[in-house]
């Protein structure tokens, strides 16, 4: 990778119903499986001719209206996973969210006063 690819703006992937229902159907008696299981899988890459990455799994994952969750140990159905799986998920989601608010308050504070010294 080169510096610029570092900088290039890449749109977020797009997902369809379809991705969503193949991601499930995949998943289905699998338990938790890792990006890396996930992307080096051949059955998963080939079906629709289309190398899939992380970032493409994540989308799926959002996009999936809680059907599946994800975490540390990878993505799983949540109508598969243990109560305490589907918990976990969803407080790591909740403290990622608290956290992206304190940062978002933090740069409006730092905005603000900036604004006042240049004034």
């Amino acid at each position: 990778m080169t510096q610029a690819d570092l900088f290039t703006v890449r749109k977020a992937p797009r997902v369809s119903d379809q991705d969503v229902a193949r991601l499930l159907a995949f998943l289905d008696g699998l338990g938790w499986m890792t990006a890396a299981q996930l992307v080096g899988t051949h059955d998963w890459n080939d079906v629709q001719a289309r190398a899939w990455t992380d970032r493409d799994l994540r989308a799926i994952a959002a996009a999936s209206q809680g059907q599946i969750i994800s975490g540390q140990r990878g993505y799983a159905r949540t109508d598969q996973a243990s109560v305490e799986d589907v918990n976990h998920a969803a407080a790591w989601l909740e403290s990622q969210a608290k956290s992206m608010q304190a940062r978002a308050r933090a740069i409006r504070s730092a905005l603000h006063h900036t604004e006042r010294r240049s004034a």
